[in-house]
């Protein structure tokens, strides 16, 4: 798989650590061609996660990121948020979350479409005006 934005590099970075192979030809070109209209950098926080590691985490195993079809971008302050969730909206995502420090974004068809789900911290100081 060879994208426009995404390398091996960027999932090494990752947390857990992982492979691009890991992740589903379909789902990473999408998320290429939401980079694209963000014009703004994807900076991958988490994307695929073995099931053992979620499990491990106290989690239920069923996250998107096991069938990788889902990934965490950073988010460090409003303008990127605002251009990232533009990027993914515009490129035809239909499950996106947002969080204090990233976006969470999948293609997981299995689950409710035409979603968006916030959990920020109370107190955040990185908007403008507001």
């Amino acid at each position: 798989m060879a994208f426009n934005y995404f390398t091996e590099r960027d999932f090494d970075r990752a947390n857990p650590r992982c492979k691009l192979s890991d992740m589903q030809e379909h789902f990473m070109k999408k998320l290429d061609a939401a980079r694209d209209i963000a014009g703004v950098p994807f900076i991958i926080n988490s994307a695929y996660r073995t099931k053992e590691h979620e499990l491990k985490q106290g989690r239920d195993g069923t996250s998107s990121h096991c069938k990788g079809i889902a990934v965490d971008i950073r988010a460090g302050n409003s303008v990127a948020r605002f251009r990232i969730l533009t990027g993914l909206m515009r490129a035809g995502f239909t499950r996106i979350g947002i969080y204090g420090s990233f976006i969470h974004v999948d293609l997981d068809y299995e689950k409710d479409q035409d979603v968006a789900w916030v959990s920020l911290p109370e107190e955040r100081n990185d908007h403008f005006g507001i």
